[in-house]
């Protein structure tokens, strides 16, 4: 692809700044394509009009996502906040000449029945028990209404993990096990240890992000799927989990057996041969080497704390 090209396809990135976000701008622009970027500093709409770079965007990638499955049920107006920026988002596009892809990160792990058997495809009934799973498929059923000017992609992931995700109140079990682990405190184990969750790492993700990238500026999104599974396709139990986290860690780990959370799920993992069968794409960071990826990058960042 020539230089011309890439120039011809810029792209959008809304959470420039976040954990997926930034993980896929940094490794777009290594290669050669410019990003526009946009998070809460520098919002893409600003008093109604699209920021600079916005409507210049053949592929915009919604990655904003300030919520969780705890946040959704405490704070409500954080799922009203995050519908109106999608809203605004969309709206703002109507002033773009060209019919952009606009790509949404939705969650499969909540927005799926549980009366429907794991693993989920694409094709199984959506009905969510949760204010996080209604929020997300809203964004979803908000980006089809809006098919008239912009071409709809989801992509519903599983659990994301990966280095550098913080343990903030609500995310990630991973990132607040690691933190107990490097501190010596003990892990707080939510529900049924034996209930599976599917883990991807957020690298498998960035690719994923950028083969509907690189299929949309190479020979445009013909044959890419509007909804597509992002998982690794493995269910992992909080047990194995657990397992896994204290080969890595090598130390003694105590752990705190709590009870369950309304929030909190039934085993699920997601069937993502779609997105092998059209894209090419499938998850190929083992749990093991995900985790330990993940405990030397919390070993190295309290190391360089402690000096």
């Amino acid at each position: 692809m020539t230089a011309a090209q890439v120039r011809r396809c810029p792209t959008a990135v809304i959470g420039a700044t976040g954990f997926i976000g930034s993980r896929l701008v940094a490794q777009l622009t290594r290669a050669g394509h410019p990003v526009a970027r946009f998070n809460q500093a520098h919002p893409p709409v600003v008093d109604g009009r699209p920021a600079a770079g916005l409507c210049d965007a053949e592929i915009v990638l919604f990655l904003a996502a300030r919520l969780s499955p705890a946040l959704a049920e405490r704070h409500p107006e954080l799922i009203v906040a995050e519908r109106r920026l999608l809203i605004d988002v969309l709206t703002a596009l109507r002033h773009s000449a060209l019919f952009p892809v606009f790509v949404l990160a939705s969650s499969g792990g909540t927005v799926y029945s549980p009366d429907a058997c794991p693993p989920y495809d694409e094709s199984a009934l959506t009905r969510p028990t949760s204010a996080y799973g209604r929020a997300k498929l809203g964004l979803e059923r908000e980006l089809l209404g809006h098919a008239d000017h912009v071409r709809p992609v989801i992509l519903r992931l599983s659990n994301v993990y990966g280095p550098g995700q913080r343990p903030a109140h609500g995310y990630g079990v991973l990132s607040h096990w690691l933190d107990a682990a490097a501190r010596r405190q003990p892990i707080r184990v939510f529900g049924d240890p034996e209930v599976v969750r599917d883990y991807v790492h957020v690298d498998d993700v960035a690719e994923i992000l950028k083969a509907v990238h690189r299929r949309t500026i190479t020979t445009g999104p013909e044959g890419i799927p509007t909804v597509l599974n992002v998982g690794s396709g493995a269910p992992t139990s909080l047990a194995d989990l657990l397992a896994v986290v204290s080969t890595v860690v090598d130390q003694r780990i105590e752990v705190i057996w709590e009870g369950g959370r309304q929030f909190d799920r039934g085993g699920n993992w997601l069937d993502s041969s779609l997105a092998h069968e059209t894209l090419g794409w499938r998850a190929r960071i083992g749990l093991t080497d995900g985790v330990r990826e993940c405990w030397e990058h919390v070993l190295a960042h309290q190391t360089a704390a402690e000096r």
